[in-house]
């Protein structure tokens, strides 16, 4: 009877034990997400909207495995923020090395071609003040065609100069314009498949609301990427994600906005009536669905996605609050998957 009890005192202790490591690591994932240095806005956000999802199933879990899981998708998470931040940082290392070389050379340029001229045309105006004091008209004629001949010169070389300088600027502003609107996209852009972010899409749909357009959102949810995260590298994922939003983007056109909308969840604005919609959307799970063949080190990999579907759909007239509500019932639906 005293066995029987201690062994029932132990595993009470166990599971004491137990739950307290699963409330740490949870604790540590929270603090993970809240102190992450920021090097790229878009980044961070995304990587704290991943480890949210990682502490909402910690939280609600009872399973070992599904813990082990956490654990494994938790490190590959650490490991892609910190070679994404250190890419990142290293980018605007040699970003800022360039355009200080760039400067100091327009710099040195102006300043010599400058400096060049100066000289010359103070030598020339010296020349002409001498020929004041001259009573040979052949001498100030002479000197005068000279100094005129060697002004000209020196203004064309000062223009031709100025062209280059013009063209390197010009330059220069064309790729810091490119830079500018590489950067914009990379802001709203999930680093993992491609698409549009949450707040990018979001905007789209809030933009569509205000203009009281009709139009409809397909949700699609992968309903088991936290298994393919455990089992598979990150590189492999991100490719059979990049895949399925290729897919996606080839059924519903050129002109459909994807977004991510979760770390499951994909959407997609489509302008069309509602009962195409729902075709289109019972196309969807059943193309999405299946074997995706992935290369990885040469070496191509198999990964099986399932995917659901539903539709919500906006008619001119309803009011946000309608809509948003439909919204989040059918996240919801397709979470019980």
């Amino acid at each position: 009877m005293i066995s029987l009890l201690k062994t029932v005192n132990d595993l009470d202790r166990l599971d004491d034990l137990q739950r307290t490591t699963l409330e740490c690591y949870t604790s540590a994932i929270a603090a993970t997400a809240q102190y992450a240095v920021s090097a790229d806005r878009g980044e961070t956000d995304e990587f704290r909207e991943h480890l949210r999802g990682f502490e909402k199933q910690l939280r609600s879990t009872v399973s070992t495995e599904t813990a082990q899981q956490v654990e494994t998708a938790f490190r590959s998470e650490l490991r892609e923020y910190q070679d994404k931040t250190q890419k990142r940082i290293n980018q605007l290392h040699q970003d800022v090395t360039a355009a200080a070389a760039a400067m100091k050379l327009f710099a040195e340029s102006v300043s010599s071609n400058g400096a060049d001229h100066e000289k010359q045309l103070e030598g020339e105006l010296k020349h002409l003040k001498t020929l004041t004091k001259s009573e040979d008209l052949r001498e100030i004629k002479g000197g005068i065609q000279d100094a005129t001949s060697h002004i000209e010169t020196s203004f064309d070389q000062l223009r031709r100069s100025n062209h280059l300088v013009i063209a390197q600027l010009q330059d220069e502003i064309r790729l810091l314009h490119k830079a500018i609107q590489t950067e914009k996209r990379a802001v709203f852009t999930d680093r993992q498949s491609g698409a549009w972010n949450r707040t990018k899409t979001t905007d789209k749909i809030d933009a569509l609301i205000q203009a009281d357009e009709s139009f409809c959102v397909l949700l699609m949810r992968i309903r088991n990427l936290n298994r393919l995260n455990a089992r598979h590298s990150a590189p492999l994922v991100e490719a059979a994600l990049k895949m399925v939003l290729a897919r996606s983007q080839q059924m519903f056109g050129n002109d459909a906005m994807i977004g991510r909308w979760s770390d499951d969840e994909f959407v997609a604005i489509l302008s069309m009536l509602p009962s195409d919609a729902v075709t289109l959307s019972k196309e969807v799970s059943r193309k999405l669905s299946g074997d995706y063949s992935v290369p990885e080190h040469g070496v191509l990999q198999t990964i099986a996605l399932q995917v659901a579907s539903g539709i919500v759909d906006r008619n001119a007239g309803d009011d946000q609050a309608k809509f948003s509500r439909n919204l989040e019932k059918m996240t919801e639906a397709l979470s019980k998957y």
